[in-house]
């Protein structure tokens, strides 16, 4: 079994296993494989808990893929997604010691506190949250690895109640968010930990930065095992209270009002309304991807209702934006389609000339699927080649029918895995036109139009694009 994946890079080794970046020879994509020895003492528990936790399909999870006794090399192979992000613990390093914006941490607590409770109704608890357990991917998409494995690897946090290890943990990324220090019990690399108080409690967050709003502020007490709770409020006993909590701290702001397609362009083209909002805590809480001060962050929509059957399909009309002083078009040098993930490795690859040959009777279609998410396929899109690096600012779509989530990716490497393409714009529940305008233009020879989610179409689910135009 083994034999199918290609080890490339040894990227860590803890708790008697090494953990290594590989490609999948098979489906030529890039996975991660940690193995321990059979004989080991804890691969029993190991497997068990990795079965356990492939179990969980929450879209926050780090999933895993494969699990295998390979008896040639005497090894447990536990094969999982390999995700290009960066741990929350060296996301807030990098910061020299500077906190997070609150709302920016309170968003990415909630949308840990989420997974831990999706993990819950599965019966599963994580059970050892640490810095390095939570992922920041380069879109701002917050992932959670190692359920139930890091704790067979590395046991329980010492002192905590196991039932509340997961509201402790919760809590614990709230805090190391507001302060930029880990309030433990264990360290951990990357991050400080705290002074304690009596009886080894460690002092709330407005106690080590003065600038915590109260709201969050007593929901990191009440999650925290290592802090006292305010007087008159219980400690959280449940996941479930503190995602109730977090939530409730959300401040949503309003949508535009109109048609579908007017809130992607209203939304889009703001720029700067929707992602300056980005470090409130409402953007968590629509299910978008949270903006983490990037030099060219991505832009965001919020997810709208989700459609039913049935809805018109069709091309979309030509889009068109009125061009901003100096911006220039930029011709595409040729359009294929990329289906990575399929078991053909294609998706109509006759019609992907179509989505850039300026005719909106013409368009590239996805093929059809049996459910809005593909059928369980990560996603499918177009490759734009643009001869060279150039510098874009602008990307035009007519997409193919209303609902799709679709996002815009760059990458000078056409050989990546979709993951490891720079996200540009991140688009949930399109209209059938969008303007992508980005605030720092983002110099690549190639653009990614990618479609995880497809719009109902006479009896299936099918997207796609009808007129492409980029400007730079």
């Amino acid at each position: 079994m083994l034999g199918r994946f290609r080890l490339v890079d040894r990227v860590g080794d803890g708790g008697g296993t090494s953990l290594w970046r590989a490609v999948d020879q098979r489906l030529r994509r890039a996975v991660g494989v940690r193995l321990m020895p059979l004989d080991h003492p804890r691969a029993d528990r190991l497997r068990a808990a990795a079965m356990e936790a492939s179990l969980v399909t929450d879209r926050r999870a780090v999933p895993v893929l494969d699990i295998a006794d390979d008896h040639e090399t005497g090894q447990l192979v536990i094969v999982t997604e390999w995700l290009v992000a960066t741990p929350l613990g060296q996301l807030i390093a990098a910061r020299g010691g500077e906190p997070l914006p609150a709302g920016q941490a309170a968003a990415i607590a909630l949308e840990v506190a989420r997974f831990l409770a999706a993990a819950e109704a599965e019966g599963l608890a994580h059970a050892r949250v640490q810095p390095s357990a939570v992922m920041v991917t380069d879109s701002g998409e917050v992932r959670v690895r190692g359920l139930g494995v890091d704790h067979a690897l590395y046991g329980a946090e010492p002192d905590i109640e196991p039932a509340l290890a997961d509201v402790h943990g919760a809590g614990a990324v709230l805090y190391a968010g507001l302060t930029g220090r880990w309030p433990g019990p264990s360290p951990v690399p990357d991050l400080p930990g705290v002074p304690t108080l009596d009886r080894g409690r460690v002092p709330w967050p407005s106690r080590v930065r003065a600038d915590v709003a109260p709201e969050v502020d007593r929901i990191a007490a009440r999650s925290l095992a290592t802090t006292a709770p305010p007087k008159g409020e219980p400690a959280f006993a449940s996941i479930g209270e503190v995602v109730d909590a977090l939530a409730a701290s959300v401040a949503s702001p309003p949508l535009p009002t109109g048609s579908a397609r007017q809130r992607g362009r209203a939304l889009l083209r703001a720029g700067t309304g929707v992602v300056g909002a980005a470090a409130a805590v409402g953007l968590a809480g629509l299910g978008i991807s949270l903006l983490l001060g990037a030099a060219s962050p991505p832009l965001t929509a919020p997810r709208r209702a989700a459609v039913s059957p049935p809805l018109p399909s069709g091309a979309g009309a030509p889009v068109s934006a009125a061009p901003v002083s100096g911006e220039k078009a930029i011709p595409i040098v040729s359009v294929k389609d990329f289906d990575p993930f399929g078991d053909t490795r294609e998706e109509n690859p006759r019609q992907a000339a179509n989505a850039a040959d300026g005719d909106p009777a013409t368009a590239w279609r996805t093929v059809r699927y049996k459910t809005a998410d593909l059928s369980g396929k990560p996603g499918v899109g177009l490759v734009l080649d643009l001869g060279a690096p150039r510098p874009v600012s602008v990307v035009e779509l007519a997409l193919v029918g209303n609902g799709s989530d679709v996002s815009l990716r760059s990458s000078d490497d056409i050989t990546k895995a979709p993951t490891a393409w720079k996200s540009m714009a991140e688009v949930t529940g399109a209209g059938d036109s969008l303007v992508l305008r980005v605030r720092v233009p983002v110099t690549t020879r190639y653009l990614l139009v990618w479609f995880t989610q497809l719009p109902w179409a006479d009896g299936a689910y099918q997207g796609g694009v009808s007129n492409i135009r980029v400007r730079g």
